[in-house]
């Protein structure tokens, strides 16, 4: 099957095109998931390290999005550490109450 010029110059535009796609705000926003759970985390993490190996994003914003996403991790571990913390401190009160 023969290509024909025009047909392959559309095709060279297309593929360059996509490589030299990048990404707004709407995007962003609509396909990056929040972070607010352990699994958006995970899949946040995820989406930003494919953005940066396609070249969507440069290394630097990469880490800054990654550091992000470190810190709103510790955040929920830091909240799950304090609810279990009050759990205990509750658990210690009824014993002691039971005690005394």
């Amino acid at each position: 099957m023969r290509i024909e010029p025009g047909e392959q110059a559309r095709a060279m535009g297309r593929r360059s095109g996509q490589a030299r796609r990048r990404l707004d705000l709407e995007r962003v926003t609509g396909e990056l998931p929040p972070l607010d759970t352990p699994e958006h985390i995970r899949a946040n993490y995820e989406l930003i390290q494919r953005w940066g190996e396609c070249g969507l994003l440069p290394g630097t914003i990469v880490n800054g999005l990654v550091r992000a996403a470190d810190v709103a991790l510790w955040l929920f571990e830091t909240q799950l550490d304090l609810l279990r913390l009050k759990w205990l401190v509750s658990r210690i009160v009824d014993v002691e109450r039971d005690l005394g």
